[in-house]
Order: structure tokens, then C-alpha cells, then sequence
């Protein structure tokens, strides 16, 4: 079972999206933050279980399409605006239980924020504003308090305004999903507010358990600049049911929401081990129109493992996958992937494999963006080294623990670059076109993993002073494995391979004694790729050696031991 914490880290998303924090906590508001992460970020921080608010930095502001912290800018004049709320039993909010934010519709800039009391008043210029609040009122019979999100979706600026954040409105948020042993775990609310200049203000309330604490809404108008979201996660023994209902153009007045399981689209996943047992995790959310939900919810569970991962349909929300491993559940040392975020368009069954080998590096990440670059003369590369064989999935990237290798570039008339790590390589190289060979090797012995021990891949590419990527061919395999990537001991085998861009040309080579002594392995075309048969050993390991080369006379060899095992 998982063990329940709130949890404060990075996250690894596709490229573009963006992470906000969370706005408000019980004791008030904070100013909204923003970031922009890439395919290929920072590595998630232990443990993979329970609920998790994503951590931002205030200072990166890569990606602002979101609400980002900021003083209003100066103006010769300001209006002094009163805000006054009213908990859902008609009492006046105090100091201590409400707090509010303000936001500028025309800039989606966070202008104020702090306790919600009756002396609460922020100076303004004129303008369009939105008004959130978070509001508890004391519950019978122990008193224990609710809370609401009281939300005014527009206020006007014009002289001395005077704003009433009223929680008696408000209507209970209700999820019911028709399964019997379904336990609900985690919830959310998000209300985005589109501002004039294309950028989103974003309400949000996350981190709540809707059968343990009761929560709130105040429904909004109809406009359309906004969308509202209900974010919910169940369990039901390894299962899990995510869900997301989504709202154009306002809070609805009812949010007693139903969910048939008939309705939702279950995939089901499978979570390898890499030759040997370890534990697993994953931390799943929803990527709404700015970026991913604040809280995600996350499991561990003993690998390998199978399970049905339930999601609700909609085409305008898609969800991220962070899968990590490690030799046991306190994530001490770790390694894991995330992948392109999945839309899911209607109900049925779908299925997934993760961390299935071979595990090799990836010269492109989840939306296909390229991982070597050239900007002018300057070149950087980074390759997660141990993605597996989905073409939009990576690695974390480094460092990696257990790991020792590096990367190395180098063309006529230039000094070597290398870097004696796996970490990132940066550096000038010489003007004019000129071939060039990229080397990145890696020898690994971690306890969770015995593939891919040792991979050596080398590149050769002819490229001049541009911009743009390095015109890499990546190399993927398909393999029946089962879900400790073992093959049949024994017999044939047969699998395919096929490289990005396609190759014309290709040679296959196999060892069976740990790279001894290899034999050359028939391949024959396959779609865009080739089939292969190799005949197994009756233990062990097979390593493989492959070279391709394309139409353009550029090449890759992949060398990796123990590229799966037998049993």
C-alpha cells in the first residue's frame, strides 16, 4: 500500500507545458509561481507515493502563461479596494481563516495577496480584476471547519470598490464513481481565467480528501474566458482511477458529479523489472490548458507489477507519467522515465508497457525535439542513456547513480570534447562543414538492474555553422519479453529494430558470453525496420551490436551488453 505524505518537488513534463504552486493554503494565499521545464529536467525527489504539489521557481520565467507573482505597475494613481469575506454560516471571515489573491485580467499578474480580515484593503490602479479567496467556516457537531473557494471572477477599478468574497453560495463538490471497493484519495479544483494578452490566471485549490473534509465552490457566471476543472484519484487495491471533469465557460452551479466505470478508459499497464525485483512508482496527473494540475497522487508497488490505470475521457485534458525504480522503497537511489503525455478521446481498454529493454540512449524526447543541438558553433548534447523502447519515452537523464561514462566529440583539426561524466556536453567547435564523430559510453552496476551493463554508441555526422539539431539517428528495438524482460531460454527469438530517421543499410551482431566473441545476425527489411532471430542461450544474457547508416552516408553503432536475459 502507499504511504501518504504531502510531498514539495520538481516535476518532468512534456516540452512547453508549465508548473504553478499552489496559490493557497488554510492560512492564506501566496503568490502563484511559474516555470518552463523541458522533456529532459530534474529528477523527481523520493518518495514515489502519496500526494504531491509541484515546486516552481519565481525566478524562471520561461513560460508565462501563467498567473506570476508581481507588484502593479507604477501609476499615478491608485483606488483603495476593500475586501471583506463571509464564511458559508453568514459570519465575517477572520484573521487566520481566509486568504485571498487578486489578479489583473488584462496581464494575468498576481497584484496582491494575504489574510482575508476586516481591515483588509489593497491599493489598485484602475482596472479589471479577478478576486479568489479561500474561506473556512466551523462545522457541527465537533466544529471542525470547511472550506471554500470563493471566487469573483471579475471586479471593476474605477474609484474606491468595495468587494464581498461571500462562501454561502458555494456548493459542495461530490465525486461518486460506481465501483464498491473504489476509495477516493485525493482531489482538487482548478478554475483558468484567460486574461486579454492570451495568458491564464489560475484559481486553485488542491490537496484535499472529499470524504474526509468537506469542500466547496462558488459557481461563477457564464463567460467565456473560463474553464473549471474537478480533479479526483481513487484506488481500488493496485487499480487507479483518474479523473477529471472539465466545465467550459464556468463553475456549474451543481457539482455533484457521477462516474460510471463503463465510462472510463482502462489501460492496462505493465511495469517491468529489469531482471531482477525491485520497487516501483509513479506519480500520474492531469495537464490542463497551462500546464500540469499542482497536485498529482503517487503509489509504490513491488516490480514487476500489472495493474489497470482508469482515465476519464476528454480530449482537452492529457496526463503525464513519472515512473521511477530502485532497489526499495525509499527512493535513496533511483532511476526512472517519463514520456509524451497521452489525450484519451473514449472508454475502452488500452495497453501499456513500461521499462521494457532493451535500455538505450534517446537522441530525441517526448514530443520529438532533438537532444543535440548546434547554435552557431556552439554544440550541446544531452542523452538519456537508459530509455526504453517507446519512441516518445526518456530517462530522467543524469546523474545517474552506479554509473560511470562519459561523452566524447571530436572532428578534424579539433581538440577533443569530453566530458568524463554522463552529465551534459557543451562546446565550441570548429567553423565550415566538417564530419564528426560523437561517442557516449556507460557502464552501469546498480541493484535494481541487471541490463544494459555496458552500452558504447557512436555517431558520425558531416555538419556546419547553423542552428538547429545535430542530425542524429536514434535506434529502437521491439521485443517480446516477459515482465522481467527475459526471453525464452533456448530457442529462437525473433525482434525487430529500426532507427529514426529509417536506414537503408544495417548489420546485426549477437554475443552470448558477455561480449567474447559475437555472431552475425541475418536481418531482414521489416516495415521501416528490420527482423532479426537470435538463438538464446539457456541462461545468461544476450548482448547485441548493431550499425546502421542512412541515405546521407551518416552512421550509428550501438553496442549493449546484456540487452535482455533469458529464462
Amino acid at each position: 500500500m502507499s504511504r501518504l505524505g504531502l510531498l514539495t518537488v520538481a516535476v518532468l513534463v512534456a516540452p512547453g507545458a508549465a508548473v504553478v504552486s499552489a496559490a493557497e493554503r488554510i492560512s492564506g494565499d501566496r503568490p502563484a509561481d511559474s516555470t518552463g521545464v523541458g522533456s529532459v529536467a530534474t529528477r523527481p525527489a523520493p518518495p514515489f507515493a502519496g500526494i504531491r504539489r509541484l515546486e516552481t521557481d519565481p525566478n524562471d520565467r520561461r513560460t508565462a502563461d501563467l498567473a506570476t507573482s508581481a507588484e502593479p505597475d507604477p501609476s499615478p494613481q491608485t483606488w483603495a479596494v476593500s475586501l471583506r469575506g463571509v464564511n458559508r454560516a453568514g459570519r465575517p471571515a477572520v484573521d487566520g481563516q481566509s486568504g485571498y489573491g487578486v489578479y489583473d485580467l488584462d496581464t494575468a499578474r498576481q497584484v496582491a495577496f494575504g489574510q482575508l480580515g476586516p481591515d483588509s484593503v489593497v491599493e489598485l490602479p484602475a482596472g479589471r480584476y479577478a478576486v479568489r479567496a479561500t474561506i473556512l467556516t466551523p462545522e457541527a457537531p465537533d466544529g471542525s471547519p470547511s472550506r471554500t473557494m470563493a471566487v469573483q471572477p471579475e471586479i471593476t477599478v474605477a474609484g474606491p470598490t468595495e468587494v464581498v468574497l461571500d462562501a454561502r453560495p458555494a456548493k459542495r463538490v461530490t465525486v461518486r464513481l460506481d465501483h464498491a471497493r473504489a476509495v477516493p484519495v485525493s482531489a482538487s479544483v482548478t478554475v483558468l481565467q484567460r486574461a486579454s494578452n492570451g495568458r491564464f490566471v489560475r484559481h486553485e485549490f488542491g490537496d484535499v480528501n472529499l470524504d474526509d473534509r468537506p469542500f466547496f465552490v462558488t459557481p461563477t457566471p457564464q463567460r467565456a474566458d473560463t474553464t473549471s476543472y474537478v480533479y479526483t484519484v481513487w484506488r481500488s487495491a493496485a487499480d487507479v482511477y483518474n479523473l477529471v471533469h472539465r466545465t467550459a465557460g464556468r463553475v456549474p452551479d451543481r457539482l455533484d458529479l457521477r462516474v460510471r466505470a463503463g465510462d472510463l478508459a482502462a489501460v492496462r499497464t505493465t511495469y517491468a523489472a529489469q531482471g531482477v525485483g525491485a520497487c516501483g512508482g509513479t506519480y500520474i496527473g492531469p495537464i490542463f490548458r497551462n500546464g500540469p494540475a499542482t497536485v498529482a497522487f503517487g503509489t509504490n508497488f513491488a516490480l514487476p507489477t500489472r495493474r489497470t490505470e482508469y482515465y476519464l475521457p476528454d480530449p482537452e485534458v492529457s496526463w503525464y507519467t513519472q515512473f521511477a525504480q530502485a532497489a526499495d522503497c525509499t527512493f535513496t537511489e533511483l532511476d526512472g522515465q517519463t514520456g509524451a503525455p497521452r489525450a484519451y478521446q473514449r472508454a475502452g481498454t488500452f495497453q501499456e508497457i513500461w521499462n521494457a529493454a532493451p535500455l538505450t540512449p534517446a537522441v530525441s524526447g517526448p514530443a520529438g525535439e532533438p537532444l543535440a543541438t548546434r547554435d552557431g558553433d556552439v554544440v550541446t548534447v544531452r542523452l538519456p542513456l537508459y530509455s526504453d523502447t517507446h519512441r516518445r519515452r526518456v530517462d530522467f537523464g543524469g546523474p545517474y547513480p552506479g554509473v560511470t561514462g562519459g561523452l566524447t566529440l571530436t572532428a578534424t583539426g579539433m581538440t577533443p570534447c569530453v566530458t568524463d561524466t554522463v552529465e551534459p556536453l557543451t562546446c565550441v567547435v570548429p567553423p565550415n562543414a566538417r564530419d564528426f564523430l560523437l561517442t557516449a559510453t556507460a557502464t552501469r552496476k546498480v541493484p535494481w538492474s541487471v541490463l544494459s551493463t555496458r552500452t558504447r554508441t557512436t555517431w558520425t555526422f558531416r555538419s556546419a555553422t547553423s542552428t538547429g539539431p545535430l542530425p542524429l539517428t536514434g535506434v529502437r528495438y521491439d521485443m517480446k519479453l516477459d515482465d522481467r524482460n527475459r526471453a525464452p531460454a533456448g530457442r529462437p527469438f525473433g525482434f525487430t529494430v529500426a532507427t529514426d530517421p529509417p536506414a537503408p543499410t544495417a548489420t546485426l551482431s549477437a554475443s552470448t558470453d558477455g561480449g567474447d566473441t559475437w555472431r552475425n545476425i541475418p536481418l531482414t527489411p521489416n516495415g521501416d525496420g528490420w527482423r532479426a532471430l537470435v538463438t538464446n542461450p539457456v541462461r545468461g544474457g544476450v548482448s547485441l551490436r548493431f550499425t546502421a547508416t542512412d541515405p546521407f552516408g551518416r552512421t550509428v553503432t550501438q553496442q549493449v551488453d546484456d540487452a535482455y536475459t533469458v529464462g
